[in-house]
């Protein structure tokens, strides 16, 4: 999880299932990074909950080269340029939004 400008004790409050957990539980559970690359490395998937100028302004082409593929994007806030995500590779999910082209075909 990259959240910045928000402590990790933060969490536990924006996260209703972990209302009642320690921070410390909370820890063992979920990894934190203060560098966005750092955390979507060797991933399948990154989620944007947020609509913060950082997330609309990182280096996708960067990010899509270091995750597992078929890497994902799932855009909560419909911050992102859906398009220019597909050209790089991802398959992308975005609320309010048709599904990725791609899926289209696996589904039919």
């Amino acid at each position: 999880m990259h959240k910045p400008w928000a402590p990790l004790h933060r969490f536990e409050w924006d996260h209703p299932a972990l209302r009642q957990a320690t921070t410390s539980a909370i820890e063992k559970q979920v990894d934190t990074y203060e560098d966005a690359y750092a955390a979507a490395k060797g991933s399948h998937a990154i989620c944007i909950l947020t609509e913060w100028d950082e997330f609309k302004n990182l280096d996708y082409e960067r990010i899509y080269d270091d995750m597992v593929k078929p890497a994902f994007v799932f855009d909560g806030r419909n911050i992102l340029d859906h398009a220019k995500l597909r050209d790089i590779g991802f398959i992308v999910y975005a609320l309010g939004k048709p599904l990725d082209p791609f899926l289209h075909k696996t589904i039919t």
